[in-house]
């Protein structure tokens, strides 16, 4: 009876093993400092070049920075 729950199973477990791999990889993406201070120099040269405005340069600075901060905290 085991070997046919297992049988079964496998491809849920396999399934959800993806997910938690894509989750992992997703995170480490979301809350890797050297990439969150490029995102900080792009968003910096759009408003020098006029890309973009003073309050949209504020809002994603915030939010960068509150990412930055939390990547830190994760690390220490």
């Amino acid at each position: 009876m085991f070997l046919i729950d297992n049988i079964f199973s496998a491809p849920a477990k396999g399934f959800m093993k993806i997910l938690e791999v894509i989750h992992d990889e997703a995170h480490n993406e979301l809350y890797n400092p050297e990439k969150i201070r490029q995102e900080l120099m792009q968003l910096q040269v759009k408003l020098e070049m006029e890309e973009i405005s003073e309050e949209e340069y504020d809002a994603a600075e915030e939010i960068l920075l509150d990412r930055l901060d939390e990547a830190q905290r994760m690390h220490q």
